[in-house]
Order: structure tokens, then sequence, then C-alpha cells
């Protein structure tokens, strides 16, 4: 081998040493973003399940109040109904 192939040689190798490392370096990054993106996905799911809770814990509180209100209406309706018919009796 002739001084000048062995230079090259030792050239090609080095370069193909520098990218491995940086094929290394951003596989390395790589891992790191994706660890970083799905931090970030589950603290966005998270949220979004407090969220959908609380919205959930109003939803069935207002439906209680609904249900609530609901009752109270056939209460007077039905208090009305017996002051009409009391009303028409004593006539």
């Amino acid at each position: 081998m002739t001084p000048e192939q062995e230079q090259w040689l030792i050239c090609a190798v080095q370069e193909l040493q520098a990218a491995q490392q940086n094929q290394q370096v951003l596989i390395q990054e790589l891992r790191e973003g994706q660890a970083m993106l799905a931090q970030f996905f589950r603290e966005a799911l998270d949220r979004f399940d407090e969220r959908t809770r609380a919205i959930e814990r109003r939803t069935e509180a207002l439906e209680r109040r609904t249900d609530e209100m609901a009752k109270e209406m056939r209460e007077m309706r039905q208090e009305i109904r017996d002051l009409r018919r009391d009303f028409l009796e004593r006539r």
C-alpha cells in the first residue's frame, strides 16, 4: 500500500467514525425529543382528563338540580290542582 493510499484509508476511516458518531448523537437527540413529546402528551391528556371530570361533575350537578326543579314543578302543579278542586268544592 502506498503512503497516499494509506493516508486516504485513514481519512476514510476517520470520516466513517465521525459519521457514526454524528448518527449516534442524532439518535440520542431523537430519543430525548420523543421522551419530551411523550411527557407533553401525558401532561396534556392529564389536563384533558381533569377538565373532562370537572365538566362531568358540573353536568351531574345540573342534572340533579334539573331533576329537583322538575319535582318542584310537579308538586306545584299538584298544589294548583288541589287548590282548584278545593275552590270548586266550596262553591
